[in-house]
């Protein structure tokens, strides 16, 4: 759902790579883990779930990003308005291929630990 994005944020912001991928910082379970075991935490359990919806459309996807909610769409925002341009076009095409009945058929995968304090 972010990957695109983020994809294009780090071409266009390569000084900024770190925090455009502050987002995905926590996707190996095992550093997951291990965070949760430094913090004192026991019957540490990691899950990957995956949760899939569809969005109306490109622009109601697109409308968050423009508004600047979070970070990454901070950095979009911190673009020339032609980049920003660039930038919209290309995720736009790329987004294409979720496409399904006018809509974004799309996903998102996160990691869910939890522990025994």
């Amino acid at each position: 759902m972010w990957g695109i994005l983020a994809g294009l944020l780090r071409c266009f912001l390569p000084d900024q790579r770190n925090i455009v991928d502050l987002s995905f910082a926590l996707a190996d379970p095992k550093r997951l883990e291990r965070l949760f075991s430094g913090a004192g935490f026991q019957e540490i359990r990691v899950e990957r779930e995956k949760r899939e919806d569809t969005i109306a459309s490109f622009d109601e996807y697109w409308d968050p990003i423009e508004a600047g909610t979070g970070f990454q769409p901070q950095l979009y925002l911190s673009l020339s308005e032609a980049d920003r341009c660039v930038v919209r076009k290309e995720v736009r095409t790329r987004l294409s291929r979720f496409e399904s009945n006018g809509g974004l058929r799309m996903s998102v995968e996160m990691l869910i630990a939890s522990g025994r304090a």
